[in-house]
């Protein structure tokens, strides 16, 4: 099944343990998705980079091992797996394929607390009285 990214910010989990997304500006637009996923990901201890990283560097990564897994994040998906990507010349696959162990993790976590089944630390969830 294919997807698009087109309204989605991407991030990149690499054998460091680390996560690389695309700063702010540009094509890149400020979201609550991405934010809340950047401040779960350094509450666990993970080094988030903000900096540019480009289809050549991602195609190069996923093809050595370094990039273990990929996601994409929005309002409505919240958090998808990246385990292939298509494009004009051919694929590629990362991490098998397959939904990774910080991707997961990350994505309960934010659901947890969007629906009330774990601690919001944050200060996120805001209940509407009379609806």
């Amino acid at each position: 099944m294919g997807r698009e990214l087109g309204g989605m910010n991407v991030f990149f989990v690499m054998d460091d343990g680390s996560i690389v997304t695309p700063p702010l500006g540009g094509t890149i637009l400020p979201g609550i998705t991405r934010k809340s996923l950047i401040a779960l990901a350094r509450e666990e201890g993970i080094t988030v980079d903000e900096k540019p990283y480009s289809f050549d560097e991602w195609k190069a990564d996923a093809a050595s091992g370094r990039l273990k897994e990929a996601f994409a994040c929005g309002t409505a998906a919240v958090v998808a797996a990246i385990g292939t990507v298509k494009y004009p010349q051919g694929e590629f696959q990362i991490g098998g394929g397959e939904t990774g162990p910080v991707t997961t993790r990350l994505r309960d976590a934010l659901v947890g607390i969007q629906r009330g089944q774990s601690n919001d630390r944050h200060g996120w969830i805001h209940v509407i009285e009379g609806v």
